[in-house]
């Protein structure tokens, strides 16, 4: 047990991810970091990119964010992204969708809409990379999609 640590990664619509990981690598402003149990305290921006975590039990998964902070601190972690989504949940109707209802409020020139609109179409142009990006990965594994 003291080979994993506490992972939490929260975003404006809620908790992306929370549980015991044996590590996760992180896309900072500097680069990527990989944090282990016991590592040092720290306070971290996050760009845009993967996180890769390596739950205690099961396979790697990578969770895309757009922006936030990361502190560690006494073995947990804690991730508050700007935007967060777990490949597995990515399809194309709700990008399509995202989309959509983005190009809708946009349309209506309203101020408080328009920026919702705005952050909507960005989460659903997020969401198309990353389907984008995981069709070519498991392409190139050889695994049909």
């Amino acid at each position: 047990m003291a080979n994993i640590y506490k992972l939490d990664i929260l975003s404006p619509e809620g908790s992306v991810f929370s549980g015991n990981v044996k590590q996760a690598t992180f896309p900072t402003m500097s680069g990527l970091i990989t944090i282990l149990a016991g590592h040092t305290a720290l306070v971290t921006n996050l760009s845009q990119g993967d996180i890769e975590v390596e739950p205690e039990t099961g396979e790697k998964r990578n969770i895309t964010i757009s922006g936030g902070f990361l502190e560690v601190s006494e073995n947990m972690v804690s991730v508050v992204a700007d935007f967060a989504v777990r490949s597995e949940d990515i399809n194309d109707e709700l990008i399509l969708k995202a989309k959509q209802y983005a190009d809708e409020q946009r349309k209506k020139k309203e101020n408080v809409n328009s920026e919702m609109a705005e952050r909507e179409l960005q989460k659903a142009i997020m969401a198309l990379k990353v389907l984008e990006h995981n069709k070519l990965k498991r392409k190139s594994k050889g695994v049909k999609y």
